[in-house]
């Protein structure tokens, strides 16, 4: 799950970014389905999620005159995707860093059109399963995560692109001033 870094009284706090749309003000809220995605003055920001390739992609609207700049660049056509690390300043200076980052979960493994096999131990993942899949960056890969099979925890990184495994791993980047 992507989050947002927002600067708060003692350094930044990040917000986990689990809804669809996310209306940008001084405090992140989540905004109806049904709401106009630029407010009636023009002012606001939204960040919205959808999926590229089957991985969440976020990309944010707002109105050309707002003011809002991303990594210190206008959004001169009204929308710009996303990338890790991405700063974000609103038209009245509020900064935000949108981060791509996620944390290693264990989640019933959805399934897909044609079988998955563990990463580790290569047995194919049942529907329903206990399974993590890699949050590292472009990587994915799915392992089995249950007593009998605990392939995500095996061993300390992920065999593939060497993201952390242990569950209590907390995000690993903060901004910093």
């Amino acid at each position: 799950m992507a989050h947002l870094w927002l600067q708060v009284s003692d350094g930044w706090g990040a917000r986990r970014l689990d809804a669809a749309q996310y209306e940008l003000s001084s405090v992140p809220i989540p905004i109806a389905e049904d709401a106009p995605i630029i407010s009636p003055s023009g002012k606001a920001a939204q960040l919205i999620r959808t999926d590229r390739s089957g991985m969440p992609a976020w990309a944010l609207i707002a109105s050309p005159n707002s003011g809002v700049r991303v990594n210190s660049r206008g959004v001169p056509a009204g929308l710009c995707v996303l990338s890790d690390r991405d700063e974000i300043r609103t038209g009245d200076g509020i900064r935000y860093y949108f981060s791509a980052e996620t944390l290693a979960t264990v989640v019933p493994f959805p399934g897909s059109d044609r079988p998955v096999y563990c990463g580790r131990c290569r047995e194919p993942i049942e529907v329903g399963a206990p399974a993590v899949r890699c949050p590292g960056p472009g990587c994915g890969i799915w392992f089995n995560e249950s007593p009998d099979l605990p392939c995500w925890t095996y061993t300390d990184k992920c065999p593939f692109c060497g993201f952390p495994t242990p569950l209590d791993t907390g995000l690993s980047w903060s901004p910093e001033d």
